[in-house]
C-alpha cells in the first residue's frame, strides 16, 4: 500500500537498544523518515505532534491519546490486564487492533489517506476522553471520608464536556 507525500515516523523504543539499532540500519523507502528514540520523558509532546498513535493497549497511553483526540492503532496487549482495552478502543470508534506490521501499516495508511475518517476517529477519541477522571476519583474518596467538597462536582453532577458544553463550563 502507498501513502502519498512524506511520512515521518517517531518510534519510541524505550530501553530496547537492539530495536533502535535495527531501525537505524533499515533502508526506508523514499519519502519515509524514521526517528528511532530510546527512553523519553516527553511522550506527551510526541503525542501532541502525532496524527496517529501505534501502541500496545496500555490503559494510561490509551487514556492520554483519547484526551488528545489521537486515533490509536493497537499492536498488542498483555493478556488479562490489557485485553479489555482492545474492544474498548474499537467500540468507542477511535482505533483498531492489528497484529502484523503489514496490517498495522495498511490500517494507518488508510486513515492518513482519508481526512474525513481521520477526523471522525479524532472526534470519537475526544468523546471517549475522561480528562477529569483522576480528580473525580480523588474527590469521591474525599467525599466518602470527609463529606462533599464545594470545589469539585460529584460524579453525578459532572457531565462530560462536548463541543456544545466546553470543559470550562463543567467546572462551575
Amino acid at each position: 500500500t502507498k501513502c502519498a507525500g512524506q511520512v515521518q515516523l517517531v518510534v519510541v523504543c524505550g530501553r530496547n537498544r537492539e530495536l533502535r539499532k535495527e531501525l537505524a540500519r533499515t533502508k526506508w523507502p523514499t519519502g519515509v523518515r524514521v526517528h528511532a528514540l530510546g527512553f523519553v520523558t516527553q511522550m506527551s509532546d510526541y503525542m501532541a505532534a502525532a496524527d496517529v498513535l501505534v501502541t500496545k493497549a496500555g490503559p494510561g497511553t490509551i487514556a492520554e491519546a483519547s484526551a488528545r483526540a489521537l486515533p490509536v492503532m493497537l499492536s498488542s496487549f498483555l493478556p488479562g490486564q490489557e485485553a479489555g482495552n482492545v474492544p474498548y478502543v474499537q467500540e468507542e470508534g477511535f482505533g483498531a487492533y492489528r497484529k502484523t506490521p503489514e496490517a498495522i501499516a495498511s490500517g494507518v495508511i488508510s486513515w492518513l489517506s482519508d481526512p474525513d475518517r481521520l477526523s471522525q476517529l479524532s472526534a470519537n477519541a475526544l468523546r471517549a476522553a475522561r480528562p477529569l477522571a483522576t480528580y473525580q476519583i480523588a474527590n469521591d474518596i474525599g467525599a466518602l471520608l470527609f463529606g462533599p467538597s464545594p470545589l469539585m462536582p460529584t460524579a453525578k453532577q459532572h457531565a462530560q464536556p462536548t463541543a456544545a458544553a466546553p470543559l470550562a463550563t463543567t467546572l462551575r
